[in-house]
């Protein structure tokens, strides 16, 4: 909270009041009647009282001014890193999934590692969406610069993670497993889970695996990266079907 915002008019006349009671105290102590050092005492206690509530009260206000703004942006959790550090906060919430799962980012391949055995359960309870960045896209191999990989790693990935779900892809029966490839400037990685979206950027010199991840439900945020995931995924100039010859 600001200073500004702290010392408001009505704010300047109680804490001038509260300095008046001191004074007065203070004052009134130095005289040599019990009955008036009492007082003066009294008046003194009373000041250092005011002064502690109006600062507590204060803090409160800022505390409440703060989680209204973590349930304003729909904010639930927050980790330090993602991928396999926070894999039983996947787990837990994949278990229990019934509608969604949409999935933004490079060639994911701590996600295949980790679920590909498990796609298609997914396929069958969920509607599944997979957005991979183009493997023949610029980015793929600045971000493989940027990460300290080996060039070529998240065009690989990407390549293999459409070489092993090209049977699940083509299956329409039930539920989709659909992947489209983005060509647009990659922002962040998304993992949603019906209505709860794990997200979080891209830092440099960083591997995806170890950078900070928030965890949202529904708010401000969370409709704003739902929207960035919908743009991304439905406007042919931002992404493309996936071809035959992507998975070569």
């Amino acid at each position: 909270m600001r200073p500004s915002r702290w010392l408001t008019p009505t704010s300047w006349n109680y804490i001038l009041l509260h300095i008046v009671i001191f004074l007065v105290g203070f004052v009134l102590i130095r005289d040599t009647r019990n009955v008036v050092q009492g007082i003066g005492a009294s008046l003194i206690a009373a000041a250092v009282t005011g002064w502690v509530v109006f600062v507590y009260v204060r803090l409160s206000e800022r505390r409440s001014e703060a989680l209204e703004i973590v349930n304003r942006f729909g904010f639930v959790g927050a980790f330090e890193a993602r991928a396999a550090r926070i894999k039983p906060e996947y787990d837990q919430r994949l278990a229990r999934a019934s509608e969604h799962i949409d999935i933004m980012g490079f060639g994911l391949k701590a996600l295949w590692e980790d679920y590909h055995e498990q796609f298609p359960e997914w396929k069958r309870r969920v509607h599944v969406r997979i957005l991979l960045i183009d493997p023949d896209s610029p980015y793929a191999e600045q971000r493989d610069e940027e990460e300290l990989e080996i060039k070529g790693s998240i065009r690989s990935s990407v390549k293999r993670f459409l070489r092993e779900t090209e049977r699940l892809r083509a299956d329409r029966t039930k539920h989709r497993f659909e992947i489209r490839l983005y060509t647009c400037l990659p922002s962040v990685n998304i993992f949603r889970i019906d209505d709860e979206m794990f997200w979080g950027p891209y830092l440099i010199r960083a591997q995806s695996r170890n950078a900070p991840t928030f965890v949202l439900q529904h708010g401000v945020l969370y409709r704003r990266l739902l929207q960035h995931f919908e743009t991304v995924w439905t406007d042919d100039v931002l992404s493309r079907p996936v071809a035959e010859t992507d998975a070569e």
